[in-house]
């Protein structure tokens, strides 16, 4: 299948009962065209199994890529969407994305719901959706510890003291209770590295996420990371080895300034020189050989305009109904209304902001699938009473963040929920 029928085919999806259906709104395909798919076709790819992990991806689109196959190496770009980089391909920008792109082949994926950074990465180290691992979202209220927390820096959301949870008790290796396709892929003898910051060194979400990686490589800047991963390939020759690295420029320049701003551009540009000049212009044929380069995202974003945000404790209205603060996603808010407060919620953003956002039953929302099957506990207390999707470019918010987010995900637009997964093998691609 060419790129624009597996597109076509991920629109052409119905919409659970309920949901908006003139919002044009994209759910994640668990059944074999997610993110979430990704770790069973790397193992099988590695010729190994990944049991109790969703479905690999159809083998039509990556069977020959298999023969002779000893090495994979995997490029996850926080926040690279699919639509915005075809529209950056049309303007000339981000060319060594486009070449590896016609040179192998460029698969839509959808990233799993909410489409945010901790619930699709755990996915795509795990090959589980969100409902069965449980992580859903950048804040959520751990009952464990009755604690509104910030899910990636491991503390609460009034400070970002990292790791104070830890402090606290948490022992970040037993907070995923499934495994991961690092520990799957070492019953196989597969060895596994990863090439992260080195802000992330010793992180309780470092630990949690590559629990089982033979080896955890970190990097100062843009530039190292691609002589890290150079000198790992050259050092696993003849092994089987998955090798993964993770840039995280995007998502914070689109933070900041917007993903359909000019920095944001000159960002991807930059990315673009440092995979060409830095990394496949200096990988020996010997390093080329039986690899499999593949490059995919986490989720998209999309500019939400400032006057279209709705901060939950600036608004006494909002505020005096809930029993904890908002959590979860400003683009897919989780509400805990206080007991017997839910249809009071509900009728104030319909009175006060009307056709702004959409309110379910959480459980509903779960048990439609969009987070996935099966759902675990946790999620179902980590979701909340109710599940708030703001419509168009709006959002909701617990508070405001000490810099202003102009692009935001974790939405069901298309350029929130679909990302790139381009894949080629070097030992086919002219240096």
């Amino acid at each position: 299948m060419e790129a624009t029928d597996i597109e076509r085919a991920l629109l052409s999806r119905r919409l659970p009962d309920g949901l908006p259906a003139d919002e044009g709104w994209i759910l994640p395909q668990y059944d074999g065209l997610s993110i979430a798919n990704l770790p069973a076709t790397l193992a099988s790819l590695l010729g190994s199994e990944l049991p109790g992990a969703l479905p690999s991806l159809p083998q039509a689109l990556w069977a020959d890529w298999g023969p002779g196959l000893r090495r994979i190496v995997l490029l996850v770009f926080d926040g690279l969407g699919y639509r915005l980089l075809q529209k950056r391909w049309s303007a000339g920008d981000g060319q060594t994305f486009s070449h590896l792109a016609a040179a192998g082949r460029l698969i839509p994926l959808t990233s799993v719901f909410p489409s945010t950074t901790d619930a699709a990465m755990i996915s795509l180290h795990t090959g589980r959706p969100p409902a069965e691992h449980g992580w859903l979202a950048y804040e959520m209220f751990l009952r464990e510890i009755g604690i509104a927390s910030n899910a990636i820096l491991l503390c609460p959301v009034w400070t970002r003291q990292q790791d104070m949870l830890m402090e606290w008790g948490l022992q970040p290796e037993t907070l995923l209770p499934v495994g991961t396709l690092a520990e799957g892929l070492a019953h196989s003898g597969i060895t596994t590295a990863v090439v992260l910051p080195r802000s992330f060194e010793n992180g309780g979400f470092t630990r949690m996420l590559y629990r089982g990686t033979t080896r955890i490589q970190y990097h100062y800047h843009a530039s190292d990371l691609w002589g890290h991963l150079r000198h790992l390939l050259a050092e696993t020759r003849g092994q089987r080895i998955l090798v993964s690295a993770y840039w995280g420029g995007l998502d914070t320049l689109g933070h900041a300034y917007g993903p359909d701003s000019g920095l944001w551009d000159g960002e991807l540009r930059s990315v673009s020189h440092l995979l060409q000049d830095e990394f496949l212009a200096r990988l020996p044929d010997q390093d080329r050989e039986g690899t499999l380069l593949l490059i995919t995202a986490d989720h998209g974003q999309m500019r939400i305009p400032s006057a279209h945000i709705l901060t939950a404790n600036e608004d006494p209205e909002l505020s005096r109904h809930l029993q904890v603060p908002i959590m979860g996603e400003s683009r897919a808010a989780f509400v805990y209304p206080r007991p017997g407060r839910a249809d009071a919620i509900r009728e104030y953003l319909d009175r006060a902001f009307p056709g702004r956002f959409s309110v379910h039953n959480s459980v509903e929302i779960l048990e439609a699938g969009l987070m996935g099957r099966p759902i675990s506990d946790e999620a179902v207390a980590r979701a909340g009473e109710l599940l708030v999707l703001p419509r168009g470019d709006y959002a909701l918010q617990r508070a405001k963040p000490r810099s202003p987010l102009l692009g935001r995900h974790g939405g069901l637009t298309a350029r929130e929920m679909l990302v790139p997964l381009i894949g080629v093998r070097l030992d086919d691609l002219s240096p």
